[in-house]
């Protein structure tokens, strides 16, 4: 296991494995007793050889085995405690991971999930953090028990037999040195080819997922090709990557026979020449020499795992070393209730290519609507994601009642603020619970309440589990109105001092539209709403317009005021029929 401690993997694993000193001062106590027994039980197989061989009598002969048999028994018994120990301490400290980097997913900026496709992430939160758990549950057994293990072995027949134990000893380092150096071999292979069957999972989880469009176009023969291609390539990889490791496996077997060649051979001639060494010496000897193998045999049937776990440190790491471009440093508060809105002369890039947003100034009233307005690709859904800050602005100032939003914690930014979209995540789980958003204090009095609010109080009912009705993954089991007013819900239940409605009832067919209207309005009541729209219906009753065209603030003001003037954009739109803006 030399080959894989290294320091940063040590220091890595030191922050996850302080949490549970007390166990891991347990598991070096039996270590340690383990050994003991492992080394001190062949002594009894020497003594009984060499009574046997003096005729000493039966009885001693029954009473040395016995013991041999007790302390074998004894030391079964701590190996097997130390498993159930090393299991139960390294599935509290992956979990621990797992959480830490599932938390560290969600905390990104909107870059990073960019570069990241969600099958990616599953297969390092998983995959990766599985097969450190492989190694970490075996890391008492085959790192710290095994080195202790091959030192107390050498120690042991060096003072049986000081030239023997040299022998032994320059054959282990060499064969350490060897077997180290196998393990750092290959690993960029392995990475490569981890990277790569994480790409694939991504890209079989978004074709899936969108089957239904694949099918309706006809694309089933460009999907197949490129699934050909990915798998094509993950061949090529793995085959080389298979190449180095038997290559290795080889070598490793190769330095074991010569270990233990090597030290029979000498064993022999010494034999030959020093008749002081009596059969029972010869043979414990022998029975060391084969203890000393197991944990070389050991490290190289582990070679191949031990790249995979040096592979998914690599990448655990780039992702726990990614660096934020959404700092959550900030330690103001806000008042509850409704907000005002911000934007200095804003300016944002996705990336070194032109600005998605250009130089934008505007300041909502608290208590207030406005009505977005613009094409796609304006940057409507642009100023949206730099409020939530999902992602920052490179030049420029938002603020929230007058507070930069950098100054806030995110916690508390977002607390403040709902989003209605119309793409709707629903999750597998009860009713009660995509509407909650899983906060189990929500009274289900209020949730009811809400129901009367939304008119859905009806439909709830006709469920016979009523909130408890389960819903499954993605909503399939919901039509999309109903999926739609599950959002309206959350709203409510959120109660935030700023609403944002990103074409909130585009899934809702007109005559729902018509019987919620009463709930949109009252949703809207003393709070500041940024409405986002195609459609010029939708924005009707808005207190102020801002229209976008490429990333460009095109007007801003009070509704009453443009459409009063009939050199403004927005009556110009209203004078075209008040068409949609595609």
């Amino acid at each position: 296991m030399f080959i894989i401690a290294e320091k940063k993997h040590v220091k890595f694993m030191y922050l996850y494995l302080k949490s549970q000193r007390v166990k891991l001062c347990m598991l070096l106590l039996l270590i340690a007793a383990n050994i003991f027994l492992q080394i001190y039980n062949p002594q009894y197989i020497k003594a009984f050889i060499d009574a046997a061989r003096a005729d000493e009598p039966q009885s001693l002969l029954y009473r040395t085995a016995f013991v041999f048999l007790l302390l074998t028994v004894m030391r079964q018994g701590v190996t097997i405690f130390i498993q159930y120990l090393t299991s139960d301490v390294t599935w509290k400290i992956t979990n621990q991971l797992r959480i830490d980097l599932t938390h560290r997913c969600l905390a990104y900026d909107l870059s990073f999930h960019n570069r990241y496709t969600p099958g990616e992430m599953v297969d390092l939160i998983d995959g990766d953090v599985g097969k450190l758990n492989n190694f970490m549950s075996a890391f008492a057994l085959k790192v710290i028990s095994n080195n202790l293990l091959i030192v107390s072995v050498i120690v042991v027949i060096f003072f049986i037999h000081p030239l023997i134990g040299t022998v032994v000893l320059l054959f282990s380092l060499l064969g350490l040195y060897v077997l180290r150096r196998m393990g750092n071999f290959g690993s960029n292979n392995i990475r490569n080819y981890n990277g790569e069957a994480a790409k694939f999972i991504g890209f079989i989880d978004e074709r899936i997922a969108g089957r239904e469009d694949i099918r309706a176009f006809r694309a089933e023969e460009h999907v197949l090709g490129k699934f050909y291609t990915m798998l094509r390539s993950l061949y090529t990889i793995r085959k080389r990557t298979g190449f180095h490791i038997a290559s290795m496996l080889n070598v490793g077997e190769i330095v074991l026979a010569l270990i233990m060649v090597s030290v029979i051979f000498t064993m022999g001639i010494i034999y030959l020449n020093d008749s002081s060494l009596s059969l029972g010496t010869i043979f414990l000897i022998y029975f060391y020499i084969t203890i000393l193998l197991v944990p070389f045999k050991n490290l190289v049937a582990e070679v191949n795992d031990l790249q995979q776990v040096n592979a998914s440190f690599l990448r655990i790491n780039e992702l726990l070393d990614y660096e934020n471009k959404v700092p959550d440093d900030g330690t103001v508060t806000m008042k509850t209730g409704p907000l005002s809105v911000g934007f200095d002369k804003v300016t944002f890039r996705y990336n070194e290519a032109k600005p998605a947003l250009q130089d934008i100034s505007f300041t909502i009233p608290s208590g207030r609507t406005v009505g977005i307005i613009g094409r796609t690709g304006s940057g409507k859904s642009t100023l949206v994601k730099l409020l939530y800050r999902l992602c920052d602005a490179q030049e420029g100032t938002i603020t929230v009642n007058g507070i930069d939003i950098k100054q806030l914690k995110l916690s508390e930014l977002r607390s403040h603020i709902a989003i209605v979209s119309q793409n709707i995540e629903l999750f597998e789980g009860t009713l009660r619970q995509n509407m909650t958003m899983f906060h189990e204090d929500v009274m289900d009095e209020k949730i009811w309440g809400i129901m009367d609010i939304l008119s859905m109080r009806q439909w709830l009912e006709q469920l016979p589990e009523g909130l408890d009705h389960k819903i499954e993954r993605d909503g399939k089991n919901l039509s999309a109105g109903e999926a739609q007013l599950i959002a309206f819900a959350r709203a409510f239940i959120k109660n935030p001092g700023i609403m944002i409605m990103d074409e909130a009832t585009s899934r809702i067919d007109p005559l729902t539209e018509r019987l919620i209207g009463r709930a949109i309005a009252q949703l809207t009541k003393d709070r500041t709403v940024l409405m986002i729209a195609h459609k010029l219906s939708t924005i009707q009753s808005a207190d102020y317009i801002l229209i976008m065209s490429g990333g460009s603030l095109v007007e801003f003001d009070e509704r009453v005021k443009l459409e009063t003037n009939p050199d403004s954009v927005y009556t110009s739109l209203i004078r075209e029929g008040g068409k949609e803006l595609a």
